[in-house]
């Protein structure tokens, strides 16, 4: 490969609000950051208007392009064919449905390779597996986040087992390794924790497949052995009110606290001695990935990609989905034994050299390499 390439990231949406980034739109910022220079030149479509999460982008230096046909219009493709033709574009890495599915169309009319990226296991929609089933000839290679990803693509995408691989998400560890004692401090006090109480935390969305209401049901559990712990959710959602008002009928005032969006997720993780994810469905979570680099001790539901990043007794512990006894007693466990909590904490900072950003960024190119030297027939 002795020329510059031009890889073109095609997403359904850069956010799931309109205003703050998804964690797939500030993956790009990372990868484009440790990506190899001399080799690739990085673009990003947005089926979408320019929103206000597209400034994060757009700030960051990313060459943006912006095609809002609706999620169903055909001409999509024409117009992603456009932009391939008009830049020059060697490859497409396809995010969401209407990415993989217009974007293997625009990049077979192109005659280049596609890579079908895949971040969670979702429910399987009939028109969706249709258009996979069609679309199945035309798929290069697909790529999942864990190994239960790769799965869904086999078993609800019509995945051929040999096109998958493997390449777990990547984060910036040193961004959570640290954070300034005053900022954490001052998160504490903002909710009346005081220095010398656990807390219990979770980052997440406000959403049903992530099980938070086990972690606010457990709660009250918890604090019968452990009055003085505390619980803190970090996130927002369209289930903040029903969680709230869950928590006012499990009598938790003052003892679990919402606090919304918090952009310095650092200064969060830094504040809790224990990190919860009590999800219900997990692809591979950047969150857990970030408490873990936060040397954390982990308690996580075994689904997804998670049973993959924690092993059990390990680096961290695993609790049935959807049972918050079984998360209740796992925190009891860990808030009782601090030198075992500890131990897990300190390995699961070492586990997440796994998951490093530039370890993301070398498997993908790896996987770009071998699709066009595959096209180009040279190295």
């Amino acid at each position: 490969m002795s020329r510059k390439y031009k890889i073109l990231h095609v997403l359904d949406k850069l956010s799931m609000d309109g205003v703050n980034p998804s964690s797939v739109a500030l993956c790009f910022i990372e990868w484009i950051k440790h990506r190899d220079a001399q080799r690739y030149d990085v673009m990003v479509v947005s089926l979408r208007a320019r929103d206000a999460a597209s400034q994060h982008l757009e700030a960051s230096g990313v060459k943006m392009f912006y095609i809002d046909k609706g999620k169903y219009s055909f001409a999509t493709v024409g117009a992603l064919t456009d932009i391939i033709r008009q830049e020059k574009i060697d490859l497409l890495h396809l995010h969401g449905y209407s990415a993989a599915n217009f974007g293997r169309l625009a990049a077979k009319r192109a005659g280049i390779p596609n890579v079908m990226h895949e971040w969670a296991v979702l429910k399987t929609l009939p028109h969706q597996f249709i258009m996979d089933r069609l679309l199945r000839g035309k798929t290069d290679i697909a790529v999942g986040v864990s190994q239960s990803v790769c799965d869904f693509l086999v078993q609800g995408r019509s995945v051929a087992p040999n096109k998958t691989r493997v390449v777990w998400n990547g984060v910036n560890l040193n961004n959570f390794k640290t954070a300034e004692p005053a900022k954490v401090l001052a998160f504490k006090e903002k909710f009346g924790i005081m220095p010398n109480q656990k807390v219990v935390g979770t980052v997440t969305r406000l959403r049903e497949e992530k099980g938070n209401r086990y972690f606010v049901e457990a709660a009250p559990q918890v604090l019968r052995e452990f009055p003085d712990a505390r619980f803190i959710v970090v996130g927002d959602g369209p289930l903040r009110a029903d969680l709230e008002a869950l928590s006012k009928k499990l009598n938790l005032e003052g003892k679990l606290h919402f606090a919304g969006f918090v952009s310095e997720v650092a200064v969060t993780l830094a504040a809790m001695d224990i990190y919860v994810m009590a999800s219900l469905t997990e692809g591979f979570p950047f969150a857990l990935a970030e408490a873990m680099a936060a040397g954390k001790t982990v308690t996580v539901t075994n689904v997804g990609g998670m049973k993959e990043m924690v092993q059990h007794d390990e680096n961290g512990l695993l609790v049935p989905p959807a049972n918050s006894a079984a998360m209740a007693a796992a925190l009891v466990r860990l808030l009782k034994d601090s030198a075992f909590s500890q131990r897990l904490g300190n390995a699961a900072r070492e586990r997440s050299q796994e998951f490093s950003v530039e370890r993301n960024v070398m498997a993908l190119e790896a996987i770009y390499a071998e699709l066009l030297v595959r096209k180009n027939g040279q190295g």
